[in-house]
């Protein structure tokens, strides 16, 4: 769209000025000058407005984008920096007591002891436990003859944050003690399969209590790719007592044999050492709050 004026309204109106006379214009000329005019503004709006000269292009305006900030390194580790927040020191912050979950596990406790005691539930239970599985072939049926899970509940004290082995990570620890009688006895029989199978039974009863057991429990949150968990172990400065009755024979019964303390007590301590000692630990996974939106997102 030119600029210009065209030539046949610029020749109209010096025709409609030339003619007309002087001093003052008439109504008609006045009305088609205005009218003109008007167009003029209009076409002068519309170019250079709405329409862009392609030959001649104006600079887009860029919209001003603040610089990118380089980000910040996080120097202080997440523990520490809930620490602060917390406005605990591990330092200096004495160790707590924890009367209040004492109370509350007591109260759990005694809920499991009175569910297992209705119609044998763990009675039962610990049978199919001892006899489920592959059993050798010397060793016969187990029998459960006392179960019996106390009267007393375990003790925490001295709670306390310290640093994990983990780096920017800490831990709770708190002190146990627990000295009660927790009782499993059993009857069972062992075949001797020389030089023929079950050429002679040999009856074993024995009963075997935890009468004591004294750590450090440390409860730490673990976190991984598929999953987060509290990884609960004991520091090996661990003590576990226990209190072993065996009777052996059926005519000429061997009762209390020292070896056969000494194997088992070995024993015991080693399982408790693989499954819950410190590096070893008992994990109780934490559900995740948003797996229900997870797997409606995957769906």
């Amino acid at each position: 769209m030119s600029s210009e004026i065209p030539s046949q309204i610029r020749d109209y109106v010096d025709k409609a000025v030339l003619n007309s006379p002087s001093g003052s214009w008439s109504f008609t000329q006045g009305f088609l000058l205005g009218q003109l005019t008007v167009l003029l503004i209009v076409l002068a709006f519309v170019k250079f407005m709405l329409f862009e000269n392609v030959q001649n292009p104006t600079k887009k305006r860029i919209p001003l984008i603040p610089p990118p900030t380089t980000p910040k390194t996080i120097t202080i580790p997440p523990a520490s920096a809930i620490l602060t927040k917390t406005l605990y020191d591990p330092l200096h912050h004495a160790p707590e007591s924890v009367d209040w979950l004492n109370v509350l596990l007591a109260q759990a406790i005694q809920q499991y002891r009175t569910e297992a005691q209705a119609n044998n539930r763990l009675l039962r239970i610990v049978y199919e436990a001892l006899n489920s599985g592959d059993q050798p072939d010397f060793v016969g049926p187990i029998e459960v003859t006392q179960l019996n899970l106390g009267e007393e509940y375990p003790m925490f004290n001295n709670a306390r944050i310290r640093p994990s082995e983990q780096p920017g990570r800490m831990r709770v620890e708190v002190d146990c003690d627990f000295t009660d009688q927790i009782t499993l006895g059993i009857d069972t029989h062992i075949f001797i399969n020389w030089p023929k199978p079950k050429i002679a039974v040999l009856p074993i009863s024995m009963v075997v209590s935890v009468v004591k057991f004294s750590a450090t429990i440390t409860l730490e949150i673990v976190n991984t790719h598929q999953s987060t968990s509290i990884a609960t172990s004991a520091l090996p400065d661990f003590a576990l007592c226990f209190d072993v009755q065996s009777l052996i024979g059926s005519c000429s019964k061997l009762e209390s044999v020292p070896k056969v303390t000494h194997i088992l007590t070995s024993k015991l301590r080693n399982l408790f050492c693989e499954k819950f000692v410190y590096p070893n630990c008992y994990k109780f996974e934490i559900p995740d709050l948003l797996d229900a939106h997870k797997n409606n997102d995957e769906k």
